[in-house]
């Protein structure tokens, strides 16, 4: 990796291109230079490890409705939309103003056309919030200390807050929810509980430094949710991924076998 760094920077390259495989598809991605590294390992999470798709019943379908709150880069909102074809509608969540042109582009690249890009933060209020950037721009968020803890401050910016009860109420109905708001989000989904009824299924990453998993449990668990999983990672030591379904659900434990892990990712200079 290191050598692929120099040779980047030699051809004094400001973005990349990831090429993967992923449900029979060649997605592409533009992707800065600067966290090269950092953006191998999040797709890796997202498209190789299939981490938002481990179980059956959160892994979307024809003519869903998604809902992803922190879209970053779009791995998951475009391999999202691939899964939920022409008659599924992917809203894509994300809040820093620097990332949404690689969003767009993206999402464009990959021909992802069920696709609505919202440029907002997910908050328990209302208005303008500050919205603090890591060195590593995926771990960006309302609180410095979960920026601190992964990363370190390399700038800020005003973002325009909304609420998810508002958002749902707006939509009307989600198949499902992913949700990865950088240690907001048991305070997120504990201001929607009275709307997360028009929610199926709920894939929530939890970050530990900031929150307890107990406490967003324990809001799905009031808002109806009969059937919750949670996955653990080694290689993601302060992170944990709650699954969540209306209802009893008896093979909690069942991987997806629709969806193909996809293949190691290309690097191409342009």
């Amino acid at each position: 990796m290191q050598f692929t760094l120099s040779v980047l920077r030699g051809f004094r390259a400001k973005y990349f291109m990831l090429s993967t495989h992923f449900a029979g598809r060649r997605l592409k991605f533009i992707t800065p230079v600067d966290f090269i590294q950092s953006a191998l390992r999040n797709l890796e999470h997202v498209l190789v490890d299939c981490d938002y798709y481990r179980l059956s019943w959160v892994t979307p379908s024809k003519g869903n409705i998604v809902l992803d709150a922190g879209a970053f880069l779009g791995f998951y909102t475009v391999s999202s939309s691939i899964l939920t074809g022409r008659d599924g509608i992917v809203c894509s969540i994300e809040p820093n103003k620097l990332l949404i042109p690689l969003l767009r582009s993206n999402i464009s690249l990959n021909n992802a056309l069920n696709t609505r890009i919202i440029p907002v933060a997910l908050c328990p209020d209302r208005g303008y919030h500050r919205l603090f950037i890591g060195e590593y721009p995926a771990v960006s968020s309302l609180i410095p200390d979960h920026v601190d803890f992964h990363s370190r401050i390399t700038g800020y910016m005003d973002v325009k807050c909304i609420r998810l009860s508002d958002l749902l109420k707006y939509i009307g109905f989600v198949d499902i929810l992913k949700l990865d708001v950088e240690g907001v989000e048991d305070v997120v989904l504990r201001e929607a509980v009275e709307e997360l009824y028009r929610v199926q299924c709920v894939v929530v990453e939890v970050h530990t430094d900031i929150v307890d998993p107990i406490n967003v449990e324990e809001v799905l668990s009031k808002a109806g949710f009969g059937d919750i999983v949670l996955y653990t990672s080694s290689e993601m030591p302060s992170q944990v991924l709650m699954y969540a379904k209306r209802g009893k659900n008896k093979n909690r434990v069942e991987r997806t076998s629709s969806v193909p892990n996809a293949s190691i990712p290309e690097i191409v200079v342009f």
